[in-house]
């Protein structure tokens, strides 16, 4: 009865969230199965992980068009635009080479993300990882290389061309799909993650009040995203710590 409830109602979600494990593959998710249930005092085999509890499941594959082991980068953007890409580019159609700013011109995909934003729809990023990684990147940006997070991480080739970093994409977010599609949108509502240091200068002036190494910045271009964010969004909040984030309201 329970499978015929499923499958015969269908409610309208109020929200849909997409959870990505990277590299959460068969065998991973068998070996976390495994030790779950055994820390549990049972053999482990019969154990089961919340997901596997869900009333669907189906399998994927995972590869880039020039890559059978692929990459985050890749793999986000055919999660997040419903388009395969290679190895390596993120937001980017296959046509794109990589490391080539000039390529990425035409290939641009567009993502659920700015779908929902087109919407009007409220939408966030979550990361373990950096924010500006490829996995959580693949979401708002559109780069030839997943690696240029910020701008001293890019040739300056791609930078005389006008390619933008990562970072700085996430932060202008709001103004690039409105220049794209000529639409009105409010931006992403929700953005937490790591990689602080590629939104601050390198210069010891900038650095935050938990900083763990000397300079914390690795920008070269002497622009502070945080300070840009907050100009742009002065009713957003930006936070660093716990207690940033316990003061919201």
């Amino acid at each position: 009865a329970r499978s015929e409830a499923v499958m015969t109602t269908v409610p309208k979600a109020k929200n849909v969230i997409l959870f990505v494990g990277d590299g959460m593959g068969i065998s991973t998710v068998t070996a976390a199965r495994i030790l779950a249930g055994q820390l549990e005092g049972k053999a482990g085999e019969e154990h089961q992980l919340s997901f596997e509890k869900m009333p669907f499941s189906g399998f994927s594959k995972t590869y880039n068009v020039d890559a059978q082991t692929p990459d985050s980068a890749g793999t986000m953007t055919a999660m997040a635009s419903g388009v395969k890409t290679d190895v390596g580019v993120i937001g980017v159609a296959e046509a794109v080479e990589r490391g080539n700013c000039a390529s990425v011109s035409g290939n641009e995909l567009v993502t659920a993300l700015e779908l929902a934003e087109i919407a009007g729809k409220s939408t966030g990023v979550v990361s373990t990882a950096r924010i500006t990684h490829a996995t959580p990147a693949a979401t708002y940006a559109k780069s030839a290389d997943r690696n240029w997070e910020d701008i001293s991480d890019m040739p300056s080739e791609a930078i005389a061309q006008g390619c933008e970093d990562i970072a700085k994409q996430l932060v202008n977010f709001e103004q690039n799909l409105e220049a794209r599609f000529d639409v009105d949108v409010d931006g992403i509502e929700v953005v937490m993650g790591g990689g602080r240091r590629h939104f601050l200068p390198k210069d010891a002036a900038f650095n935050s009040a938990d900083a763990v190494s000397s300079t914390e910045g690795d920008r070269t271009d002497g622009i502070d995203l945080t300070a840009k964010w907050q100009e742009a969004y002065p009713t957003g909040k930006y936070v660093m710590d716990q207690a940033g984030f316990d003061a919201i309201d």
